[in-house]
């Protein structure tokens, strides 16, 4: 009775046995070192960046988004990786995306992916043209160029919509204040004619009292607004879950420039919803609510 193989049978079977196992091992091996350095998926941080990669159907590319990033209400359950002025450098390594998208340039953030060859994109959106072109862009890196020509062409057709109602109206002139702190007007930062916030205001139907303004957004005083004397205030306060008291002790700020028309009329108003300023698929929604400000007539034939 044979205890061992022979010397050629213990060939055949490190032939056919040891060596393939060898293989495999080897191939273990080589996959375990290599998937570190494998970069997949998308981080982004901005709001509206984030909005747009789930309104394109996109969001499954998502690794980790901004802190601030609200919309969905599906981004609760997604990875936070910090904000413009502290991104957490240390999680998005460890997450290795090869793709960074984000609605500002981050100078931290961009010399971090190009360090470690990771796609960088900031994308500007300040300007209707620019959030098209966003859009567009974006849907180029996630792969769905046919969703975000569609998405552009239908906010497009919806502005038109509005702008058809509302062209036969007076154009109203309107301040567009986007920040200032309460109880205080010597300091009030206002959307200048070049900002997409002016766009939005001229498609429903007014006039910016700073349309001729080179700066997309810049600071005035107390004094310029009375020199404007616009007819209407709209005051962003976006995101902002204010009561009914704390609406009326803003609108009595103003009453400290009783000879502008919009307060002595009682036409400031407040847009609260936290898209008001965002450059995103809601733009529209933005529109159509300066509009109804502005002319209550037009609601009815929306």
């Amino acid at each position: 009775m044979m205890l061992y193989p022979s010397v050629k049978y213990r060939d055949i079977i490190s032939k056919n046995i040891y060596v393939p196992l060898f293989l495999c091992f080897l191939s273990y091996i080589m996959t375990a070192c290599s998937s570190p350095l494998e970069k997949t998926g998308i981080i982004t941080i901005g709001p509206n960046i984030t909005e747009i990669i789930f309104t394109l159907k996109a969001n499954h590319q998502l690794k980790a988004i901004g802190d601030f990033d609200d919309y969905p209400p599906e981004t609760q359950n997604i990875t936070r990786i910090g904000s413009y002025l502290s991104p957490n450098l240390e999680k998005i390594t460890t997450l290795k995306p090869s793709t960074i998208i984000v609605s500002g340039d981050i100078p931290q953030l961009r010399e971090f992916a190009q360090q470690f060859g990771i796609q960088y994109h900031a994308i500007p959106m300040d300007t209707l043209q620019q959030i098209y072109d966003g859009i567009l862009l974006i849907g180029e890196l996630t792969h769905t160029p046919n969703r975000a020509k569609h998405l552009v062409a239908e906010i497009q057709d919806k502005l038109n919509q509005l702008q058809t109602l509302t062209k036969d109206s007076e154009p109203i002139s309107t301040l567009l204040v986007v920040g200032r702190e309460p109880r205080d007007l010597s300091s009030i930062q206002v959307a200048g004619g070049h900002s997409f916030l002016s766009e939005l205001l001229k498609v429903a139907g007014g006039k910016n009292v700073y349309e001729d303004s080179e700066q997309n957004y810049f600071e005035i005083s107390a004094e310029q607004v009375l020199s404007k004397a616009p007819e209407v205030i709209i005051e962003f306060r976006c995101g902002e879950n204010l009561t009914q008291r704390q609406l009326d002790a803003l609108f009595l700020d103003w009453k400290a420039l009783e000879t502008v028309p919009a307060v002595r009329k009682s036409r400031v108003y407040f847009i609260l919803e936290s898209y008001g300023m965002r450059p995103g698929p809601r733009i529209y929604n933005v529109a159509q609510k300066i509009a109804t400000l502005l002319h209550p007539e037009v609601e009815l034939g929306l």
